[in-house]
């Protein structure tokens, strides 16, 4: 073909004229002068010099922005800090600080985690609970086998309370599924939870902290959040409260510690827990009844098979032994006569928008299974999040993260803004499960988020995740032009904060972030729009 009078091609690009983009550094003034005449790079040379230009002066401009915000803020240098600005429509950087230290994430790796999951499971994905029976030899109900999913949300207290339902509504409604179906008389009652190992506590999680909610232990078959709730009531000044649990757990005893105060005394109630067994004591001054104790129970589906049999032979029914499942149990002839359903989307939007460990170990354990179709673990889980996370965005990113667990508990975790920033950006984009994902993330003012940018208008829509641990604050996410669709992504993560420092101070420094890249994509929007 014959070259159009004029114009090259040049080999560093390969550029053709009917493109009509050519490399500006290779165009002399006289060719310039040329092809404007016929009118070639009326839009390719302008819009090529125009974004280099802009995207330069853009990184430099944050650069500056970020450096000015951090001396302004005198904060104690020994924290470490680590900050990115990225454009999602280009994914250019458009500002950073320390972008690729090695920061202890906490909660922020919830961000991994839940994005992986959405893309293994699909946004379709629907965890089942199913309760089974098994026929014996004459077809008469031998075994009631109740079948996990790994499902974090089954009997979830608050989940419960949106739908006008106690948990004993829900126990009800298995007795009743189990007497309507003749099952109310068997020789077994089993908890199939072989979907995930039985390793319930990550190793790397605080001891001293296993009794509490956000370290409650992780199987394939979960009930009530893994949680016990202790409700104290008030007797004489001086006596032991009285106190009762829910669900209702007779057959678990309480070491009731805690006293009975007058009006002057404070309400100081809390409950521990020794580990690896479900010995439970009450502690602390009780003035008044309030807001339950939380506690966490040690192997919950032992716990949920102990229960239900209890709730049966309460309905008058009998069940001759309790236990979990054997690797060896078959039940492939089992009949599902009830099942409890929980969408994916339900378990991000817990996960990520109340920052839930659970469900974040959950998800990790389960895309293990769906992966490996072995028992899901810590280790296959970690090991699909890392495999995914290099298939997005490169070997190199995924060099740079150590993944100890789902939820952010672990301080074995590494992470850098940068690799956190780029996994936005690659899944925010992506047309399958990016809307999905990103609708998971709680808004300004929601969620974990609902007392953060309290004092801070932005221009745009916010959705983030944020991180706390002992020493660390972490706070990742989109801000969003609603009108147009662009992103901007940011990721913030301090280590190393001492005791004297306030959190405030580094949370400050987190929300300012937001505003820096909140004005510069209100910038852009303005003039994209002048210029149409």
């Amino acid at each position: 073909m014959q070259e159009a009078q004029g114009l090259r091609r040049y080999p560093c690009c390969g550029t053709s004229p009917s493109r009509g983009i050519l490399c500006q550094h290779q165009v002399s003034k006289g060719e310039s002068a040329l092809l404007h005449r016929h009118g070639w790079i009326r839009v390719g040379l302008g819009l090529v010099t125009l974004l280099a230009v802009t995207a330069a002066a853009a990184a430099s401009s944050l650069d500056q922005q970020i450096e000015t915000l951090l001396n302004r803020s005198k904060l104690d240098p020994r924290v470490r800090l680590s900050i990115t600005i990225l454009d999602a429509q280009t994914g250019r950087t458009l500002g950073s600080h320390r972008p690729d230290a090695a920061m202890i994430p906490a909660s922020n790796m919830k961000l991994l985690t839940s994005a992986v999951a959405a893309d293994v499971l699909g946004p379709d994905f629907v965890f089942e609970s199913h309760l089974l029976i098994q026929p014996g030899v004459d077809g008469s109900p031998k075994r009631v086998i109740v079948q996990g999913s790994g499902d974090p949300a089954f009997a979830d207290p608050e989940l419960l309370q949106e739908m006008r339902l106690s948990v004993e509504d829900l126990l009800e409604t298995w007795v009743s599924a189990l007497r309507s179906a003749g099952a109310l008389d068997v020789e077994e009652l089993v908890v199939d939870d072989r979907i995930f190992d039985r390793d319930f506590v990550h190793p790397t999680w605080p001891e001293a902290q296993l009794n509490r909610r956000y370290c409650a232990e992780v199987a394939g078959f979960n009930f009530h959040t893994n949680i016990l709730s202790i409700y104290t009531t008030p007797t004489r000044e001086g006596a032991a409260p009285t106190l009762r649990t829910e669900p209702d757990s007779p057959w678990i005893s309480l070491n009731n510690r805690a006293r009975t105060v007058g009006r002057s005394g404070n309400h100081t109630a809390w409950a521990s827990r020794r580990h690896g067994s479900n010995d439970i004591g009450v502690h602390g001054d009780i003035r008044h009844a309030s807001s339950p104790v939380p506690v966490t129970v040690h192997n919950i589906p032992e716990y949920f098979a102990t229960l239900l049999a209890h709730r049966i032979r309460s309905a008058g029914g009998s069940v001759a032994t309790v236990r979990t499942a054997d690797m060896s149990d078959d039940f492939s002839d089992a009949i599902a006569i009830h099942t409890v359903r929980t969408p994916l989307s339900v378990v991000l939007e817990r996960c990520n928008k109340d920052s839930s460990n659970l469900y974040a170990e959950a998800l990790l354990k389960r895309i293990g299974h769906e992966i490996t179709r072995t028992p899901g673990s810590w280790a296959n889980g970690a090991t699909v999040i890392r495999m995914n996370i290099l298939e997005r965005i490169g070997p190199e990113a995924a060099s740079h993260i150590i993944v100890a667990d789902g939820s952010g508990m672990s301080r074995q975790n590494r992470v850098t803004t940068g690799v956190i920033a780029r996994w936005l950006h690659a899944v925010g984009a992506d047309e399958r499960i990016g809307r999905f994902f990103i609708d998971s993330l709680p808004t300004a003012g929601e969620g974990t988020l609902r007392r953060r940018m309290r004092d801070r208008q932005s221009n745009n829509t916010i959705r983030a995740k944020s991180g706390y641990l002992s020493g660390v604050s972490a706070l990742s996410g989109y801000v969003i032009d609603e009108s147009t669709g662009r992103k901007v992504i940011f990721a913030v993560i301090s280590n190393e904060r001492p005791g004297n420092v306030a959190l405030a101070a580094v949370r400050n420094i987190e929300e300012e972030i937001i505003l820096i890249a909140d004005a510069w994509l209100t910038e852009r929007s303005r003039a994209t729009s002048s210029a149409r």
